[in-house]
């Protein structure tokens, strides 16, 4: 089986602890309708999709934030871990960071860590171009690098509609996909798609600072 890696978020009002966020999905929304109190897994939805041995050292990075920001001990195989908002920005920077990878992963067909962790940034790096006999198309390396500067391109902007909420009470609705999250062209608006009912809409758009937004890590493989 593949890595799917997500980050994932639920929504819910503060008054009175209700979720109102749900996976944009028919069979899951019928789900919602039917019972009271849906499970976890039936009220985030995604923020954010990696797939592929790639996204592994992303989420090993990611893990290794998470932990320092709560004081915990999850492992790279734990499935969902949940994290603070305040960890946002350095987990993009972080995904930023992976955009060029270190001198001994640029051989690699798989990234196996970047420059944000630590035994990268120990190191000297300075490896001869002709130590490397045999190495991937620059094509599928330069694929892989824009591929993770554009997802924390995307969750870049995220951060600043959530800021935007945070200070300004107000925000702007971004493009979003069913599965993958935010994505540009997508033909969801993120999180107006992902608020099950017209009158939660309603009120969100009105006051979003009167709801609370709660983030985990899915590690899904």
């Amino acid at each position: 089986m593949g890595l799917d890696l997500y980050i994932e978020a639920k929504i819910t009002e503060k008054a009175t602890g209700r979720c109102i966020s749900v996976p944009n999905t028919k069979e899951i929304k019928d789900y919602w309708f039917k019972y009271d109190d849906p499970d976890e897994d039936h009220k985030h939805f995604c923020i954010l999709w990696m797939c592929g041995q790639k996204a592994a050292a992303v989420r090993n990075s990611w893990i290794d934030i998470i932990n320092r920001y709560m004081n915990t001990n999850y492992n790279y195989n734990d499935f969902r871990i949940p994290f603070p908002q305040t960890a946002l920005r350095e987990m993009c920077s972080c995904l930023f960071s992976y955009g060029i990878t270190p001198e001994d992963n640029r051989f690699l067909i798989s990234v196996e860590n970047g420059y944000w962790d630590k035994i990268q940034r120990n190191e000297q790096n300075n490896i001869p171009y002709e130590e490397a006999k045999e190495y991937p198309s620059w094509n599928e390396c330069a694929d892989d690098e824009h591929e993770f500067l554009i997802k924390a391109n995307d969750l870049r902007n995220f951060i600043y509609e959530i800021e935007r909420i945070h200070y300004e009470n107000k925000y702007e609705p971004l493009e979003a996909d069913h599965c993958d999250g935010l994505w540009r062209g997508g033909s969801l608006r993120l999180p107006d798609d992902f608020i099950l009912l017209e009158d939660d809409r309603r009120k969100f758009s009105e006051d979003p600072q009167a709801y609370e937004w709660s983030f985990r890590i899915f590690n899904s493989y």
